[in-house]
């Protein structure tokens, strides 16, 4: 949360300068580009970060279940999917991912994500706890896949 707000400051604080200096000819301009996505780049939040977003939900949404507060398991399971289109938006990734995000996400996230928030609306507790299990193992299935299987999330 902290880098996406360094980010969004750093971008506003170049935008500002930018438009408080004037630069000559393409060639100034593709230098200001060029710099802006390497500072960009820098900002943005390796996978990790966004990993650690997915950990703190998936926490809270074992809390939201156990409890019975269907309204807020429900928001829980929204906010995973919130994460996986930041990930997907921000096009982040590492040198562990074998694919492509979206690829992952779909064969393993969006199955158990889509039926957790039907069960939350429904207030279905049997098919929350089922398809939390299912969330936990399919998280773990994909660090076993991308060699991370050190990585393990427990339900």
């Amino acid at each position: 949360m902290k880098a996406i707000i360094i980010l969004a400051f750093g971008i506003a604080m170049l935008v500002c300068a930018m438009n408080c200096t004037q630069t000559k000819g393409p060639d100034n301009q593709q230098a200001t580009i060029d710099s802006l996505q390497r500072l960009v780049d820098l900002l943005k939040p390796g996978l990790g970060e966004f990993m650690m977003q997915f950990e703190y939900h998936h926490n809270k949404l074992a809390k939201t279940i156990a409890e019975k507060k269907y309204d807020q398991s429900a928001y829980e399971v929204d906010e995973i999917k919130e994460v996986a289109e930041k990930i997907e938006k921000l096009q982040v990734t590492n040198d562990k991912l074998t694919g492509a995000f979206s690829g992952f996400y779909e064969k393993y996230l969006k199955s158990p994500l889509d039926v957790l928030a039907d069960a939350a609306a429904k207030k279905d507790d049997q098919a929350l706890h089922i398809n939390y299990i299912a969330l936990t193992n399919n998280c773990n299935s994909c660090h076993h896949e991308n060699n991370m299987s050190f990585m393990t999330i427990e339900p």
